[in-house]
């Protein structure tokens, strides 16, 4: 691809040669997606954002949720550059994305993306490279999510449970919830505290009615739960309760139940202290601080109208749940300011049926207060921001002390959170089916008295039949391997004779020849008798599994290859002190001869830092040694530039003794993520050699190029020293002790380190020479 960029950077001089490189373009594109026809149908079709881009970041496909989230409806993206449709995106992202192109992964959980009109926008992403083939990058495919709505909710709920917290520890009301299912209780902070027992106390449900005074405290709680779980009828009662210090007060009990396919699954509710109240006023003061107190909370949201229909009562747990004041409400407005009209409609119709009444013309909370009744059930709240916020309800009536109906009295809380647990699982079995299709696995049922077997809509999918086709275990059977049948029946025997399911894979053909590699798990169930009766499991396609495994293992193979080539690190590394002693010793000699004291500490300061560099060198050694191999994994972002200048400073003796010249150009490449010592080890050999065996007639001249060709990161070592004749020496220009000039430190050990240490990190070395003329060392360093 960078080639092919690099031709059609040329091109474009001329008219002529623009449009032979655009066709060129078009035919590039036109074979990535003849390839994969299908991956674009895939994005544009899936239900999350995502975005293919090619190598020079412009959009193949786009999926039609990235549209939604980033607002680009009626806009051409295809052909266009990401960067253009998103010119705010800084640099930090281009680099990321950058290094994706270089086969990197790049993921965030949440982060906030500043568009250009000044907004925020929390987004999570996932961007990783495709491949056209093997090693070739094609582009980059991103995977991202509008996550600004859950972030805004997140800091609103935690706002929220603040001010629940502080207010059930006013009101001193705290939270049960009984999970019949998992026979699990929880009791909230302020129940434990009330009940006199530890924050972190997990009682059972007999043990929780034990807290109840013995006689009719205890029967009436136990009657209530009973009859709220085989009836549903909710209860709100007053108890006296018997702490875990020996204390009795009174408490309220307020429960309700839930019902799952006509089967109760769940009780909750809230418990108060009403100790204080209980002892201190008479029964009709009591119920009227009882009310108070509530009317105060901010956890319950308390409404009340007059007879004409206006709020008279609106107290801070309404102004919480609506967003309005009460100073907005009272005297003003009616119930109907916040609620929904079908919502209102639909609770009309319901109470008229409720009496046999006709609804045109009927008053719901008229007709109940008749007969002293309340309705308790689901609405949403039109808050004043323009939200909605599901509540549960319950409205009754206001009499006075001659039984006259003065009013009506809504009491609501706040059940968003039992809603988003709800959501949730609806979610999360959505997910489940979704997870089968992305996870290629598919669930079965085989009824072993009638031979009948089930299929999920995805095992279809798995064995190509059409979806609901009647399916038995010769069905099944039908489809499996020849070579794996009798792995099969051998398999099902065991089935039937040990009562227990053994992982099973095995090959299958399909229909139209597609052999495919499947991996089954399964439950045995059997009756009273111990006879098996029903097995189900779970089918998944694990072919490319099984192709990933076997490459894997190649890729094992040459890793052990290359750990075994390593292996001689401790005795090669020698090899990099010479370099720098020798250049002491050069240095030595320009020191012993030099006539001015200036020129004696210029090259003291020499001596600094070639001694220096030293140091760290050996330092670098003495840790390499400790272990058998070099970790491969010790990778940071070298500059290329800056190994240069610490090589010349290395090598500044002999750079003086022999007047070389070292020339660079980094400008294409400036770094790389590579071993640094593996990078100044190449440079040294490389350079040091270059002024080793020069030429006798002319001083040296070496020439260091980055580059970047076909993405990959490319080096190149050019000198004008004796060179080396590759016919005759070629085949071990590489190898370990092998000389190819009469120098008296020729040691053959210098380029067959180099060539280790690149291959070690993945690359290739090779080298290009004129006798008398020169060398150019061409690496590959990835």
């Amino acid at each position: 691809m960078m080639t092919f960029l690099k031709k059609l950077r040329d091109s474009v001089r001329t008219k002529n040669k623009l449009k032979a490189a655009l066709l060129e373009l078009e035919k590039l594109k036109a074979e990535v997606d003849s390839k994969d026809p299908y991956t674009k149908i895939f994005i544009e079709q899936a239900p999350t954002a995502i975005a293919m881009l090619d190598k020079n970041m412009h959009y193949i496909a786009v999926s039609k949720q990235w549209i939604s989230d980033f607002k680009m409806e009626g806009k051409e993206i295809i052909g266009q550059c990401h960067y253009d449709t998103f010119p705010e995106i800084g640099d930090e992202w281009k680099a990321n994305h950058k290094k994706c192109l270089e086969g990197a992964i790049d993921t965030n959980d949440g982060a906030p993306f500043v568009r250009a009109d000044g907004s925020v926008q929390w987004i999570y992403w996932d961007v990783r490279p495709w491949y056209i083939s093997e090693g070739n990058v094609g582009g980059l495919i991103m995977h991202t999510g509008d996550i600004t709505h859950l972030k805004e909710k997140e800091e609103e709920q935690i706002f929220i449970e603040k001010i629940l917290d502080k207010t059930n520890e006013v009101a001193r009301i705290g939270t049960w919830d009984i999970d019949l299912i998992k026979n699990t209780l929880f009791w909230s902070k302020m129940v434990c505290k009330i009940h006199e027992v530890p924050e972190n106390y997990v009682p059972d449900l007999e043990a929780a009615i034990d807290f109840f005074k013995e006689g009719e405290s205890r029967d009436t709680i136990r009657n209530a739960v009973n009859e709220a779980i085989e009836k549903g009828i909710a209860y709100d009662v007053e108890v006296e309760l018997v702490t875990a210090k020996n204390n009795i007060k009174w408490a309220r009990a307020i429960g309700q139940a839930e019902f799952v396919n006509g089967k109760c699954v769940r009780l909750f509710g809230v418990f108060q202290d009403v100790n204080e109240i209980k002892l201190s006023q008479l029964a009709l003061n009591k119920a009227h601080t009882e009310l108070k107190a509530i009317f105060n909370s901010r956890a319950v949201a308390i409404v009340a109208i007059d007879m004409d229909g206006i709020i008279s009562q609106f107290n801070r747990g309404a102004e919480i749940l609506t967003g309005y004041t009460a100073e907005e409400m009272i005297g003003l407005q009616s119930p109907k300011f916040f609620h929904f009209q079908e919502e209102l409609d639909k609770f009309r119709i319901d109470v008229a049926k409720r009496y046999n009444k006709n609804p045109i013309g009927f008053s719901a909370q008229l007709e109940m207060s008749k007969h002293n009744a309340y309705d308790t059930r689901e609405w949403n709240y039109k808050r004043k921001d323009g939200s909605s916020l599901p509540v549960l309800l319950t409205l009754t009536s206001m009499k006075d002390e001659q039984d006259k109906l003065i009013g009506f009295l809504g009491i609501s809380t706040d059940i968003s959170e039992l809603k988003k647990a709800e959501n949730e699982l609806i979610k999360k079995n959505q997910l489940l089916s979704f997870a089968e299709k992305i996870t290629m696995m598919g669930n079965w049922q085989w009824n072993t008295l009638t031979n009948n077997v089930k299929w999920s809509a995805n095992l279809y999918t798995i064995f190509g039949v059409e979806e609901n086709t009647a399916i038995t275990y010769d069905t099944y059977f039908s489809f499996v391997h020849p070579e794996d049948k009798e792995t099969v029946t051998q398999h099902v025997a065991r089935i039937f004779k040990e009562k227990k399911y053994i992982d099973l894979m095995h090959r299958i053909i399909l229909s139209n020849g597609t052999v495919k590699t499947v991996q089954l798990l399964a439950e045995v169930i059997t009756d009273d008798f111990d006879n098996v009766i029903e097995v189900i499991g779970t089918c998944q396609d694990v072919t490319e599994q099984k192709i990933a495994e076997n490459k894997l293992q190649s890729l094992a193979q040459k890793l052990t290859s290359q750990n075994n080539q390593l292996a001689d690190f401790a005795h090669i590394t020698s090899h990099n002190l010479r370099a720098p002693v020798s250049n002491l010793n050069s240095l030595l000699d320009f020191y012993n001869t030099a006539e001015s004291e200036q020129e004696k500490k210029s090259l003291f300061e020499k001596f600094e830092k070639v001694i220096h560099h030293l140091t760290l060198t050996l330092n670098t050694l003495v840790e390499s040694l400790r272990t058998k191999n070099v970790s491969l994994e010790d990778l940071e972002e070298v500059s290329f530039e800056e190994v240069l200048h610490k090589t010349k400073e290395i090598l500044s003796g002999e750079i003086i003794n022999t007047s070389a010249i070292i020339t660079c150009d980094f400008s294409k490449m400036e770094k790389i993520v590579y071993n640094k010592l593996y990078l100044e080890s190449i440079f040294l050999n490389l350079l040091s050699n270059s002024m080793k065996y020069k030429s006798a007639s002319r001083d040296p001249e070496i020439f260091i190029e980055s580059d970047v060709k076909d993405g990959k990161v490319t080096l190149q070592f050019k000198d004008n020293g004796l060179g080396i004749d590759l016919e005759k020496h070629g085949h071990k220009l590489f190898g370990l002790n092998k000389t190819f000039h009469r120098h008296k430190e020729a040691k053959g050990v210098g380029l067959f380190m180099t060539k280790t240490q690149i291959e070690a990190m993945g690359g290739v070395i090779s080298a290009s020479s004129v006798v008398h003329e020169g060398t150019t060392f061409h690496i590959n360093l990835n």
